[in-house]
């Protein structure tokens, strides 16, 4: 009977310098594309139309204060604003109010920068009336106010220890936690 030849086995082949860095290279091609070259080109969804999954179950939390004054009164935000209906579907924006009061939630996954024309957006899409509540008389009553009628006024409450003015809403630095904006409304 023939003797068969055993075949001997190589040694493995040993990697090269360049077959080592493809691996760490690629990686470090796609995370460059996702953080940076896509967000550049891709912007983030607009505040306003994103609407939340569910209302408590977000990691990001502030609670800024809105306070409106008008005609030397001052009013209250009324509760669902930022409760809306897109697309046929019950929406809970981003920044919406808990209740009938001063303060607005600003709820999201992670941290987010919005300011107070983020918030003008969802309150008055319109831009042209405001909802408030009237509880001077110690009865709650919702009032339309029509901006047309008024000079709006913007300030918030810096660290300067007094009321900073800015021109418009988009001038506001972002919303912090406990920061008091106001709404100031004047007669034309």
């Amino acid at each position: 009977m023939p003797k068969r030849k055993v075949k001997e086995e190589k040694a493995p082949r040993r990697l090269g310098k360049k077959e080592i860095l493809i691996p760490p290279i690629a990686m470090g091609a796609s995370l460059l594309v996702s953080l940076v070259i896509i967000p550049h080109f891709v912007p983030p969804p607009i505040p306003s139309k994103i609407c939340l999954k569910s209302q408590g179950a977000d990691q990001f939390n502030l609670y800024p204060i809105v306070q409106i004054r008008a005609d030397g009164k001052q009013y209250l935000l009324p509760a669902g604003v930022g409760n809306s209906t897109l697309g046929g579907k019950e929406c809970l924006h981003v920044i919406h109010t808990d209740g009938i009061g001063s303060k607005i939630h600003v709820e999201y996954i992670r941290p987010i920068r919005l300011t107070m024309a983020d918030f003008m957006k969802i309150y008055s899409p319109n831009n042209r009336t405001i909802s408030v509540v009237d509880n001077s008389s110690g009865k709650s009553q919702l009032k339309t106010l029509n901006l047309e009628n008024h000079t709006v006024h913007y300030s918030y409450y810096s660290e300067k220890g007094e009321f900073t003015q800015v021109s418009r809403p988009s001038d506001f630095p972002p919303f912090q936690n406990n920061m008091v904006a106001r709404i100031e409304l004047t007669p034309k």
